[in-house]
Parts: C-alpha cells; sequence; structure tokens
C-alpha cells in the first residue's frame, strides 16, 4: 500500500503511468505492443529533444518594441500600419549569417537582421542583410553556399578550401567578397549596421 503523498511518473497528460522500467508485451517475454503510448511518448521526445540549428542565420538576438510612422507616405502604399499615425507592435531580430548558434559574435560574417510586424492584418516581415549584394544571383545554387560556409560533418571544422572553391568558381560572388572583407564583415555592433537604419524608420526620412 502506498500513501497519497507518494508521486507518480506521468504522461506528459498528466496521467499515472504503471511502470516507467517496462514496456506494454504480448505476454512476459513477448513482443512490444505499439499501443505503449507512454513507451511512443518517451520515444518522440528522446528523437526531439536535441533542436537541430536552423541553416543560415542560426544565431541572432532581438528585441521586441514598437514601429510608428512618423510621416505621410500613403502615397506609396495603402498598407494599413503605414498610414500616418500608426502604431504597431513588432519585433527585430539581428544575426550572424553563417555561424551556428555556438559561434561567437566577431566572426568576419555577413550580418542579418529581420523584422516582424503585428499588423491588424496579420503578420508582416522584412528581412535583409547588412550588405546591398549577395553572394549568388541564381537560388539553386544558395543551398551549395550555405554549406561550404558550414562546419564539416566529418571533423567538425569550417573548411576555407571549401569556402574559396565555391567563391572562386563562381565569380559572382566577387562583389559580395569584397563587402565581406570589409567593415561591414565585422561590425562593432548593432548600431553600426550601415544599411538596417533605413528599414527600421520607414517613414522617418
Amino acid at each position: 500500500m502506498t500513501s497519497d503523498k507518494t508521486k507518480h511518473t506521468t504522461t506528459d497528460a498528466g496521467i499515472p503511468v504503471s511502470s516507467d522500467e517496462h514496456s506494454l508485451s504480448v505476454g512476459p517475454d513477448g513482443p512490444i505492443v505499439l499501443h505503449d503510448h507512454y513507451l511512443m511518448e518517451q520515444m518522440a521526445a528522446f528523437n526531439r529533444e536535441m533542436i537541430p540549428d536552423r541553416q543560415p542565420h542560426a544565431k541572432g538576438s532581438g528585441a521586441f518594441g514598437h514601429f510608428q510612422v512618423t510621416h505621410d507616405v500613403s502615397q506609396y502604399t495603402k498598407a494599413d500600419f503605414l498610414q500616418p499615425g500608426k502604431h504597431t507592435e513588432m519585433l527585430a531580430r539581428f544575426s550572424t549569417v553563417a555561424g551556428e548558434s555556438g559561434s561567437p559574435d566577431t566572426w568576419r560574417d555577413p550580418r542579418g537582421f529581420s523584422l516582424k510586424f503585428y499588423t491588424e492584418e496579420g503578420n508582416f516581415d522584412m528581412v535583409g542583410n547588412n550588405t546591398p549584394v549577395f553572394f549568388v544571383r541564381d537560388p539553386l545554387k544558395f543551398q551549395h553556399f550555405i554549406h561550404s560556409q558550414k562546419r564539416r560533418a566529418d571533423n567538425g571544422l569550417r573548411d576555407h578550401d571549401m569556402q574559396w572553391d565555391f567563391w572562386t568558381l563562381s565569380p559572382q560572388s566577387a562583389h559580395q567578397v569584397t563587402w565581406l572583407m570589409g567593415d561591414r564583415g565585422i561590425p562593432a555592433s548593432w548600431r553600426h549596421e550601415r544599411l538596417f537604419q533605413p528599414y527600421l524608420y520607414v517613414g522617418e526620412r
């Protein structure tokens, strides 16, 4: 007999589990049955407990705030959140591009931004980088480009030969590489992201 104070292992729904050591089976040594929902729940949680990095822009920081139009730009748009005096809650996120979630902020890398406006007509998203050009022109090459900047699966290291092979075999990358090797590749802070400001202050120019 157990007291009322005895704590039981429970499912995610709070239902007590009869055993956290033995799966349901057909007989004492029979096959395990798929209607053992606690076993399925445990396996599903195990398979998903490590959240993989997103590919580009894995590491970011942001802040909630609000956006308010201070000048009349209605001649350019009918969007409700861009009408004079409109006040809209929003989220701004700043990120590195090639680095994984644990990478340093100081790596030479383009910087990205995203703005999410919570408008009365639904969410409006705006994204961009801090450079006016990009490494590729055809989206078919985008996945190959990102892979060339990432760590190798066999040794966990970044491969500069792989990176430069992609850039030199894709001549359209040259313009962006010159931007990357300049000051924009190592900005001092979010406040030094030169191309962010025009987007953040729409209507104030």
